[in-house]
């Protein structure tokens, strides 16, 4: 019995030993799951493989992007979203489409295509913004490969901040073939670093936009070299512009101390791309534009009537401008830009004299695409080279040339062989009146250089009548007068015979006009008409009317000099 108890002793001693081990082992089970979460162990375990990149020439799904100018644009694959400007009457399509000319440099499959139409802004163009703002130190040429439908037309490229659009710089290629791809460099600097998100692109910049045109594009990389022209100090002036002395009664005034000046809304639109300060030189207020690419100047509060005036007038000085603009641009009679009846012209003056002051008093009528001026809203300065030139401006006015400055050239015809109507050369005879009632134009008698001389403003037409002493000019051979205008396109000349009753519209009348078109501005012109040229004149026995026409209608001013009938 004692041997018995002592066998059940040892078993029992064991059984608790493997309890625990078993415990152990349930445990660890439950805690490796518990933090493994139901992964299979490691060597079980693959993990997804990701899709590949596609490679150059495989198909892959166009998306829109904002891109990464140091990384480049191929638009194989992707293409940012754009906005147009400029379109005034035409417009634009973009489009990623299948390279139509893929040869030379340019064999990828795809590029972008871009069509204005005609009649937009000489301006006009695209943006897109960037993902981020560009780095130029390591490298300073952006290139793009360009497919243009003629040669010398300009490529502007344009960088600017998307929040404030007066941090900007733009630079500008031309291109050289014409149905064949090229590459343009367009050359940026270190300093242009960190400034610009948002590329815009002009192409055919300042050109003529009369048809419809496609440019191609593609490929636009970022790479080193170029050489990279810094804005060099080109001093300023030390004297003030001169004093215009323009009788103050004959000016309406933008900006200068000699007079009393017009509302300006501002001197430089958010739009414009050029710095403005506001300096005195010698006590003189100026208006200095650096880094001048072109520069709005707006009065659309108040619109100017220019259409008694006969020039613009202001004074310029640079050190460093190869080139200066002035476009004039009149809203119409609504007052909006771009609301159906804008007109606008804009003049170039090559190579402006530098480092002095340089007048330009320029003829309204130079503006030739300005055919209306009651409401001018928008002068606009504009200098190259783009973006790295400076200039100063002074005395912004418009001026009515208030007559000759010189006489008309007297007379040589003997006065036997004359019937002189007005001359201080010869005897007049009687003239009723040199502007009848009828009459559209406003009348003043001028003297210039003590000559007496008759001023017809705001003319559409003027009569002249003799009828109580009619001029029988049956013997004479020409009609002759002197004529100076610094405005009008046109000037007609008409002689009424009243006939044997001396009656206008008798029944016996006879009549004939003469158009001018074009006349010389700014100098004594001398008309020696043949009679014979008035051919609806079949009789000159009784001539009782003259009357003087011009245009445009009702806003050019004619002086006249030296009416008279002669024999030849």
């Amino acid at each position: 019995m004692k041997k018995h108890n002592n066998n059940m002793d040892k078993s029992s001693s064991r059984l608790p030993l493997v309890v625990v081990l078993l415990a152990i082992g349930v445990l660890g089970t439950i805690i490796s799951c518990e933090t493994e979460d139901d992964i299979p162990p490691p060597s079980a375990y693959v993990p997804p493989t990701p899709e590949p990149e596609p490679e150059p020439g495989e198909d892959c799904t166009f998306s829109t992007i904002v891109p990464e100018l140091s990384e480049g644009m191929d638009f194989e694959c992707g293409g940012p979203e754009v906005t147009f400007f400029g379109e005034k009457d035409g417009s634009f399509t973009l489009d990623f489409i299948e390279n139509p000319d893929p040869s030379g440099i340019n064999t990828s499959e795809t590029v972008v295509e871009y069509t204005q139409t005609a009649d937009i802004e000489p301006w006009a163009g695209f943006f897109f913004d960037l993902a981020s703002k560009v780095d130029f130190n390591e490298m300073q040429t952006v290139k793009i490969k360009v497919y243009s439908p003629a040669a010398d037309q300009i490529v502007l490229m344009k960088f600017e901040d998307k929040t404030d659009n007066s941090i900007a710089k733009e630079v500008q290629a031309t291109t050289t073939v014409a149905g064949e791809w090229e590459e343009l460099s367009f050359v940026f600097s270190p300093s242009d670093s960190d400034k610009f998100d948002r590329m815009i692109l002009f192409f055919d910049f300042n050109g003529e936009k009369s048809a419809e045109t496609t440019h191609y594009f593609d490929d636009i990389f970022m790479s080193e070299g170029g050489e990279v022209e810094e804005p060099v100090e080109t001093g300023e002036p030390t004297a003030p512009a001169p004093d215009p002395t323009i009788d103050p009664t004959e000016v309406i005034s933008l900006f200068s101390d000699v007079y009393t000046n017009v509302t300006v809304d501002t001197w430089r639109t958010d739009w414009s791309n050029g710095t403005l300060e506001d300096i005195e030189i010698d006590g003189n207020a100026v208006k200095k534009y650096s880094e001048l690419n072109f520069v709005g100047v707006e009065a659309t509060s108040s619109p100017i009537d220019a259409s008694g005036m006969t020039h613009f007038r202001t004074d310029i000085w640079t050190g460093d401008a190869t080139e200066f603009r002035i476009k004039l641009v009149d809203f119409g009679a609504d007052g909006a830009f771009d609301g159906g009846d804008d007109v606008e012209h804009e003049l170039v003056f090559e190579a402006p004299a530098q480092q002095e002051w340089v007048t330009l008093d320029i003829p309204l009528s130079d503006f030739t695409g300005l055919t209306t001026k009651e409401h001018i809203a928008q002068l606009i300065f504009v200098g190259a080279p783009t973006g790295a030139n400076t200039v100063f401006v002074d005395n912004v006015l418009f001026y009515n040339d208030a007559a000759p400055l010189a006489a008309a050239p007297t007379p040589s015809v003997d006065e036997s062989n004359v019937i002189s109507l007005f001359s201080n050369t010869y005897t007049n005879v009687a003239v009723d009146t040199w502007r009848t009632d009828w009459s559209d134009a406003t009348l003043e008698d001028i003297l210039v250089e003590g000559d007496d001389v008759k001023k017809y403003s705001n003319l559409n037409f003027v009569g002249i009548e003799t009828v109580a002493s009619p001029i029988d000019a049956t013997s004479m051979t020409h009609f002759h007068t002197n004529i100076w205008t610094a405005d009008a396109t046109q000037i007609r000349i008409k002689l009424v015979d009243f006939g044997a009753d001396g009656a206008y519209d008798g029944g016996d009348d006879v009549e004939h006009e003469i158009t001018i078109e074009n006349p010389e501005q700014d100098t004594w012109i001398s008309l020696d008409i043949p009679l014979t040229d008035f051919t609806g004149l079949t009789t000159k026995g009784h001539i009782a009317q003259l009357i003087y026409a011009g245009q445009p209608v009702g806003s050019a001013t004619i002086f006249v000099d030296n009416v008279y009938f002669y024999q030849e």
